[in-house]
């Protein structure tokens, strides 16, 4: 074994593995590999390479490779990183070549587990070097969302490694702070895939089956098991992950228990732009939108502009109707659950809704007699969500003075009663809870609307073979109107101490009205809906009402509805209405 390589002896390898001569190569290679627990040695070695970076100008590249992929960087001492550091930074102020080599090294170093000994001191040296060479190489920032993309652990691998490259990416913002909009785009659209495999119906049945098995086991074995684990891979995963975003919110929104203004301003600002770009064309996204929903709360500022931002997209006429929808269901479905958004700002939005309503009714009345109602499912999405917010806001609009005279002021008995006949294509469940209070309000009347629309059944020429509804169709089903509600209860356990606090959930009606009504022959038809008014609580969370099996659930609905006695008294999780039972 050689005690000490000269940089000659160094020069002599290379030029013969350059010619095909490899012996003297391997011999190098295998001494480094040797010796690399001997910090003088090492150290004396990257020095002499420090000395001759030109041996690396056009050639000799794969030594290069040999030193970041072979030698176990995690085991050396904090002096041997950084004699390698400077090494590393000399060759690239050489040749900017090698600052993608670097890079790709750098990003691999990010994402060693913290399971790992000396883990620390690799990540810092780590975030050093590449503080440095983005100071001395300015080229080298258009490499760094490339490569940190790459590099992003696949959704399968452990969570350990997962959680330790976004929070290195997090903290890598604290100097490349010009990057964070598309770091926040390479981490969301990463998480999305798990979140998308991690449904909210998934994650609920496995909790279920985990408590069916572990009853199986001993008080005592039971306690030993961490409660805060989700039992679904994928949601376990997602819940560390976005335990480690709303962390990374909570620390640049919060200095010294004050928010700071400026900052969250900043943030949110991103987080908007990446909502439009990746949240926002994402169908069935069950939590990452949620961090939104988080920043949203700390100043009335955001929840504005975040709604705005919304009825903005509603409202143009060059989005995609798809996107339309998907805008204000994030809307309604944020006036429904966000606590911070005050009553009278519920009003006042929900106004803007309704009036928007009144006047695609009076441009379209004349015409929609026949129409397809296709065309129409922008003012069928909006209807159903000022039913929505209703429902679930109700409360807080009663306690205010005025607050019932100002929903009766918006006329919706104009709207439910046109042409186009909202109730037949809204949630059947949601369209009842709607019947009742409004019943109970004085508001509007809407149970004779809701039997005719029960007596006609549905053409199941509307449907294609795969499922989905055919445009040139004359009528449309009443469960095909897109309803995605994308603030639905936050299920993951370790992350949701975030929400709890700012989430309004779905309360139980039946304790909260004591309204009653005088029972007479001509209210026979009303009273069998009434009788399972409280049918939102046998709904199960779900996606979209796509999930149901078969048409024929639905248009049986009212049937089905009149022979249930029993409904169940409450509502699971606060889940929201408009889902089946599971």
């Amino acid at each position: 074994m050689l005690q000490t390589i000269t940089i000659d002896y160094v020069k002599e390898a290379l030029d013969q593995f350059n010619r095909g001569q490899k012996y003297l190569y391997n011999t190098l290679t295998t001494t480094i590999k040797e010796n690399q627990t001997n910090d003088n040695w090492l150290i004396q070695l990257l020095n002499e390479l420090r000395d001759n970076v030109d041996l690396f100008e056009n050639m000799n590249e794969q030594f290069l490779d040999f030193l970041q992929l072979q030698i176990h960087w995690t085991k050396q001492s904090k002096v041997v990183l950084d004699t390698f550091g400077i090494f590393q930074i000399t060759l690239i102020s050489s040749n900017t070549k090698h600052a993608q080599r670097y890079l790709s090294f750098i990003f691999t170093l990010f994402a060693i587990s913290e399971n790992s000994t000396n883990y620390l001191p690799i990540h810092d040296f780590a975030h050093e070097t590449l503080q440095q060479l983005v100071l001395i190489v300015p080229l080298s920032l258009t490499l760094l969302c490339p490569t940190a993309e790459q590099h992003f652990p696949f959704m399968t691998k452990d969570i350990n490694i997962q959680v330790i490259y976004i929070k290195n990416l997090l903290r890598s913002l604290s100097y490349l702070s010009i990057q964070r909009s598309r770091y926040l785009e390479i981490i969301l659209s990463k998480l999305i895939r798990i979140d998308v495999h991690a449904s909210r119906q998934d994650i609920l049945h496995a909790e279920k089956i985990n408590i069916e098995n572990e009853l199986v086991f001993s008080l005592e074995q039971l306690n030993t098991n961490d409660n805060n684990e989700m039992k679904h891979d994928h949601a376990d995963k997602l819940d560390c992950l976005m335990f480690v975003l709303f962390e990374y919110i909570t620390n640049i929104s919060i200095d010294n228990g004050i928010i700071n203004y400026q900052q969250t301003k900043l943030l949110f600002k991103d987080l908007l732009n990446v909502f439009n770009k990746i949240l926002l064309p994402t169908h069935d996204s069950s939590h990452i939108q949620f961090l939104i929903f988080y920043i949203c709360s700390f100043h009335t500022d955001f929840s504005d502009e975040f709604m705005n931002n919304c009825w903005k997209t509603f409202i143009s006429p060059s989005v995609s109707m798809t996107f339309r929808q998907a805008a204000i269901s994030y809307l309604c479905s944020l006036i429904a659950r966000a606590k911070y958004i005050t009553t009278r700002s519920v009003l006042t939005i929900t106004q803007l809704m309704v009036e928007w309503l009144h006047a695609y009714v009076s441009t379209t009345e004349k015409t929609s007699g026949n129409a397809n109602p296709n065309r129409h499912l922008p003012f069928y999405a909006i209807c159903q969500a000022v039913l929505y917010i209703f429902i679930y806001r109700h409360h807080e609009i009663a306690r205010l003075p005025d607050g019932i005279e100002i929903v009766s002021n918006w006329r919706l008995n104009h709207i439910i009663v046109s042409e186009l006949n909202p109730l037949k294509y809204c949630l059947p469940a949601v369209t009842l809870r709607f019947a009742q209070l409004a019943r109970n309000y004085q508001i509007v009347f809407c149970y004779s609307i809701i039997e005719t629309n029960n007596r006609y059944s549905l053409p199941e020429s509307s449907f294609t073979t795969n499922g989905h509804y055919n445009d040139n169709s004359p009528i449309i089903p009443s469960n095909i109107l897109y309803s995605y509600f994308p603030f639905d209860p936050y299920v993951l356990k370790r992350s949701s101490i975030f929400i709890r606090s700012i989430y309004n959930d779905y309360r139980d009606e039946n304790e909260d009205i004591t309204t009653t009504t005088t029972k007479d022959s001509e209210d026979h038809s009303e009273q069998n809906i009434d009788d399972c008014d409280d049918v939102l609580t046998s709904m199960m969370m779900s996606t979209t009402p796509g999930s149901f099996e078969s048409t024929d659930q639905m248009s049986s609905l009212s049937t089905s509805l009149k022979n249930s006695r029993n409904p169940p008294s409450i509502l699971p999780f606060g889940r929201s209405p408009g889902f089946r039972n599971i």
